[in-house]
């Protein structure tokens, strides 16, 4: 354990050794003097530092969770151990506390996941689970067809809707509480798997005549972009209003189009924004075995753009992140596959990187002020429970020392944790003295979740 002295130590011994360099330099005057002495090297210079201020008194969302889906159109689902270690908060789990599951157009497959929420509910206490459907069945549509868009008949939007209530009423006699149900998915989407086409006002309508049949609460979107269009006209209906309590979208080209942002008019709706769905994998190029271990281009990957969407989503007030599949090889944990070099089950660097977030910002904890004086640093902070909990993104080549946390709580206790291309959500020094803290080391290249227990 650091003092909070060592941080001068190295300082002091520098200057000392520089003071005495510079006064053993002294050389004879004029034509006839010693030669020039030997240019000394340059002390190495200070370590960089960094300043955190965290601070109580700005509030913005509650969070409502971080999560991933399960898998889809596939009797291969999730083990029960796979669950444990992804919705459990002990010390090799990751802590997720929202699962999206697919709600098929066809009822007589949707035992497919039951396994799966029951042990997630069971296991972990706090799991909720966002229903989504791909598509209506087929006879709703003017298709005929699950695949290919297609859009909803006017004439059977009672009856989508009693099929959504539908699948509800199963799970719930069943023993699982489907606390979020979402209209469509990617309904500006119209690819050759289950699709369906929706436009805003189509939405809205069908929100505002006919949600009130489905048991549970309602969320609106998910376009491809979180485009705003599929979502503002369900927030300008005030009977609309009464039908729905989320907004949601996915990432997928969102920082190009402009809607990776804050959604005013949904904040003053009091409708939570969640992101429903994102993955990147680019980092393997056309496909290789580098998923498994410390890859640095996945580690680069994993913390500039996945690690980085997480900040953004909670730095623009949304209440709730949720990466796609949960189990695959660029995903939380392997599906074993081997050209993609994972073990099937086991923990991935993304999975560590991500549950600095999951595992320690609880649902209903609440986002607070936070800054650094540094750039390629990026913090948000949350206090719940009696605790306030920091996740830092060390983005640059840097090694930063000397950490200070300034607020104004007093901190009764401290823990820290550190996963970088070298570390899983490893233990990291931290020093609490006389209700300060400061943090020795924050690494380059790394995400720091600190968390901190306040009276």
């Amino acid at each position: 354990m650091y003092s909070v002295f060592d941080r001068y130590i190295k300082k002091i011994i520098l200057l000392s050794l520089s003071t005495l360099l510079v006064a053993s330099c002294g050389g004879g005057s004029g034509s006839g003097g010693s030669s020039p002495p030997t240019p000394q090297p340059e002390p190495d210079p200070p370590p960089d530092e960094l300043k955190i201020t965290i601070d109580s008194q700005q509030r913005y969302q509650e969070i409502a969770g971080f999560g991933a889906a399960l898998p889809m159109w596939t009797s291969n689902m999730l083990t029960v151990s796979e669950v444990r270690t992804l919705v459990g908060i002990g010390e090799r789990e990751l802590g997720l506390s929202i699962l999206r599951t697919m709600i098929d157009p066809d009822p007589d497959l949707w035992s497919r996941g039951v396994d799966n929420l029951v042990e997630a509910k069971v296991y972990g206490d706090t799991v909720k689970v966002l229903a989504t459907p791909w598509s209506p069945p087929a006879y709703m549509k003017d298709n005929d067809s699950t695949i290919g868009g297609g859009r909803l008949l006017l004439d059977y939007y009672d009856d989508y809707a009693r099929h959504l209530n539908d699948y509800v009423a199963y799970m719930s006699s069943l023993g699982i509480v489907i606390d979020v149900v979402s209209v469509q998915n990617e309904p500006d989407w119209h690819p050759d798997y289950d699709s369906c086409e929706w436009s805003g006002k189509e939405l809205r309508d069908f929100v505002r005549d006919h949600g009130s049949v489905v048991q549970a609460d309602l969320l609106v979107g998910e376009s491809l972009r979180f485009d705003r269009a599929y979502t503002d006209p369900s927030l300008n209906d005030t009977a609309a209003l009464e039908q729905f309590e989320f907004v949601g979208g996915h990432l997928y080209g969102a920082e190009d189009s402009g809607t990776f942002t804050p959604y005013p008019l949904a904040e003053e709706k009091n409708k939570q924004r969640w992101m429903t769905e994102w993955l990147i994998h680019d980092a393997d190029g056309d496909g290789a075995a580098i998923w498994g271990g410390a890859d640095p281009d996945v580690w680069d990957e994993t913390l500039d753009e996945v690690l980085g969407s997480v900040h953004k989503s909670m730095d623009v007030n949304w209440n709730a992140y949720i990466w796609w599949w949960a189990r695959r090889f660029y995903s939380l944990i392997g599906d074993g596959e081997a050209a993609y070099g994972t073990v099937k089950g086991d923990v991935l660097k993304r999975g560590w990187a991500f549950s600095h977030y999951a595992k320690f910002v609880r649902p209903g904890y609440v986002r607070i002020g936070a800054s650094v004086d540094q750039s390629d640093v990026y913090i948000t902070a949350y206090e719940g429970e009696n605790e306030i909990v920091a996740v830092v993104l060390n983005r640059s080549e840097r090694n930063l020392e000397d950490v200070d946390l300034e607020m104004t709580e007093s901190i009764q206790a401290a823990d820290a944790f550190v996963t970088s291309i070298t570390d899983d959500r490893a233990p990291l020094d931290i020093v609490v003295e006389g209700g300060q803290v400061q943090l020795p080391d924050l690494p380059a290249r790394s995400v720091v979740t600190i968390v901190l227990s306040i009276e």
